[in-house]
């Protein structure tokens, strides 16, 4: 039956939403600390802001023009028909020709105000300073002064010409006056200044979510290690036995280990011959997980060999060493005891020879099966050793041990591929957070 290749985990739609609603809280997290930066970043700008009124001091020359009653309109008509030719551009002519200045027409407009406030004949001529309208400049009070007299000069020619008559005289020289003036400039009120804040929170909190459904969908993505114990089993397509939270196991771990391993061997034909187990195990901070099931199995009065084949080199000086037996160079080594129920053997490759491999190892395995109940086998790490494979077609049960943040996706489903075309079936996971 033809199998899927496969080498690295992929993620399906639903499976990226699952994943991000399992974090809420970091996104939580995100929302509130992105919040509190546009939030307060908005109030750190506005709050300068809020129904603030700026002064500032403004220095002017006055004066005051009587306007006379030189037609029968009413007084309001007459002052506004006066301030109108003030501003007119004929004015501006006049008042360039009586005094030669370089002024345009515009700067001529923009540097008086002349104003009627209550009803009656008086209007009020104010010229600011210092200030400057292109190369033409007021410096000081005193040119103020001659300016606005020339305003004056130039509004009443032209107003005699336009009537006939003389229309306006002044009633108050040109002075020079201090003032303190409302200076135009943006301000918010105290209602706008909060729903701004408030806006400003509810995007960051949102902008929050977003950043943290980004990012933490990029690490899901790039992260090739299982992000949780169910990666493992949908790897392996194997059912977990356990998973040991920050490395801390117990006997009563081991335990369900070896009753994982007991679903179908029970029957009174199995009964008969040699339990045989085999651990497979990949960068598994648990090195002692087959000898633990192995206590288990002698726990329970059940004659019991392990065959520990990680051994280090200091092993080959014990005399339960079954490397050179197994070659055909040394006799058959005796199991050293470490019970009643519970004898252990070592072996490694030696001189470069397969050892699990040899058929000798399998017919050793067949002359201890009867006299043991239980045969537990070690092996080196599946993902740089073929030993773990070799052993599991040997024996009637294999159980798989890992540590989840020290193997990657990709070796996982290695292990995968290599058992199924070797016809192994893994029957439990052990699983070291």
């Amino acid at each position: 039956m033809d199998r899927e290749y496969k080498l690295d985990k992929e993620y399906s739609v639903m499976e990226i939403i699952r994943y991000n609603l399992r974090m809420w809280w970091l996104a939580a997290i995100f929302a509130l600390v992105c919040a509190a930066i546009l939030g307060g970043y908005k109030y750190k700008s506005n709050h300068e802001f809020v129904e603030r009124v700026v002064y500032d001091n403004v220095q002017q020359v006055n004066a005051s023009v009587f306007v006379k009653a030189y037609t029968d309109e009413a007084s309001v008509e007459r002052v506004n028909t006066i301030i109108k030719i003030a501003n007119s551009n004929r004015a501006y002519e006049k008042m360039i020709e009586n005094t030669g200045w370089l002024l345009d027409y515009q700067g001529y407009v923009s540097m008086f105000d002349l104003i009627v406030g209550d009803v009656s004949n008086v209007a009020s001529l104010f010229v600011n300073y210092p200030t400057a309208y292109g190369d033409f400049q007021i410096a000081d009070a005193d040119f103020a002064a001659q300016v606005a007299e020339e305003i004056i000069n130039a509004t009443d020619e032209v107003s005699r010409e336009m009537t006939g008559k003389e229309c306006i005289s002044v009633l108050d020289a040109p002075f020079a006056t201090t003032m303190v003036q409302k200076i135009e400039t943006y301000f918010i009120t105290e209602d706008e200044f909060w729903k701004g804040n408030l806006k400003a929170a509810t995007a960051g909190f949102l902008l929050g979510i977003i950043v943290e459904v980004v990012l933490y969908t990029c690490w899901m993505l790039l992260y090739k290690k299982p992000k949780n114990a169910e990666e493992i089993r949908q790897c392996l397509e194997a059912p977990i036995i356990d998973t040991l939270k920050d490395g801390k196991d117990s006997m009563e771990t081991f335990r369900k280990v070896a009753l994982a391993l007991k679903d179908d061997c029970d029957d009174a034909a199995v009964q008969k011959n040699c339990r045989r187990i085999n651990c497979m195990s990949c960068n598994s901070q648990g090195k002692d997980a087959a000898l633990k099931v192995a206590m288990i199995y002698a726990g329970e009065q059940k004659k019991t060999l392990y065959i520990n084949l990680a051994s280090d080199g200091a092993a080959k000086d014990s005399g339960n060493v079954i490397s050179g037996y197994i070659l055909g160079e040394a006799h058959k080594p005796k199991p050293l005891a470490m019970n009643e129920y519970l004898d252990t053997v070592c072996g490694s490759a030696e001189k470069g020879f397969d050892l699990v491999a040899n058929s000798r190892f399998a017919e050793y395995l067949e002359q201890e099966s009867n006299r043991y109940d239980c045969i537990v086998i070690n092996s080196q790490n599946v993902a740089d050793s073929l030993d773990a494979m070799i052993a599991a077609t040997l024996c009637e049960k294999t159980f798989f041990v890992c540590s989840r943040k020290n193997v990657k996706n990709e070796t996982l489903y290695r292990i995968k591929n290599e058992a199924d075309v070797y016809h192994i079936r893994i029957d439990g996971i052990l699983v070291y957070e």
